[in-house]
């Protein structure tokens, strides 16, 4: 995909799946199955912190920058970001699903937490594995930005979907807006790393379908109220629309 060489097969087929079970050993060993834990700064303090600590998460880091360094130099970038970045995030999604957030009116807000921390784990394997192979620049062309425009679109689209779900037209008129706009913005960014219009809309939207699936997953797990099906429609067609109009725009000019 992104390699000068093309590696032998068994490399592929056993490099990526171990350092997958690696990288899922790593999180179970090295971080709590809890994201949301609270526990005391101190004994008897009133003042709470997560569960994560500093050496558990440093050290995981280092872990997964070395499974992305060994799939990067003797195997494929992109094996790299699915085995060492993908296998994380998906256990951090499934973390979050069996652990109900506490009602404190930021619960609702728990999927961007889930986003950050998978688009940091998939961003820094494909930095990595891109610098192992000595491809850093074409990595980032072809898997960086685009992951990164993605977490982009998912994030903003959460954000988007909330102010469409107010009451009134208008506040779906002015989340339309600014999808929109967001759309058109990373279309561009898509367009300069080579992307077709076909796979940028269809990134920038499947990353707001993503979000939008995670975030329905809370209904039937915890009884929460349905997310406003209209206001996620709204936010995704016009995220569709605004990166096509990229293509759409140069080809008027």
């Amino acid at each position: 995909m992104n390699d000068t060489a093309a590696p032998s097969r068994p490399v592929l087929t056993v490099l990526a799946p171990g350092a997958a079970v690696l990288a899922a050993v790593a999180q179970l060993l090295l971080l709590p199955w809890d994201p949301r834990s609270n526990v005391p700064v101190s004994p008897g303090s009133d003042t709470l912190t997560t569960g994560y600590t500093w050496w558990g998460t440093a050290l995981f880091a280092v872990v997964l920058a070395a499974l992305a360094w060994t799939v990067g130099r003797w195997g494929r970038t992109g094996a790299a970001v699915v085995a060492v970045g993908g296998v994380p995030a998906v256990l951090l999604l499934v973390s979050f699903l069996t652990h109900e957030p506490d009602p404190d009116g930021f619960a609702g807000l728990w999927p961007t937490s889930w986003l950050c921390g998978a688009v940091l784990v998939l961003a820094g394997a494909a930095v990595v594995a891109g610098w192992a192979h000595a491809n850093l620049p074409r990595a980032a062309r072809s898997l960086l930005v685009p992951l990164l425009v993605a977490g982009a679109a998912a994030l903003s689209g959460f954000l988007f979907e909330s102010v469409a779900s107010g009451e009134g037209w208008i506040a779906r008129v002015i989340s339309a807006v600014l999808a929109l706009a967001a759309g058109h913005g990373l279309g561009w960014a898509l367009r300069a790393c080579g992307c077709g219009v076909g796979q940028s809309v269809a990134l920038t939207t499947g990353a707001v379908v993503l979000i939008a699936a995670v975030d329905s997953a809370s209904v039937p797990l915890w009884g929460w109220s349905a997310p406003d099906a209209p206001a996620w429609l709204v936010t995704i067609t016009a995220y569709a629309l605004g990166t096509a109009s990229v293509w759409a725009w140069r080809a008027r000019s």
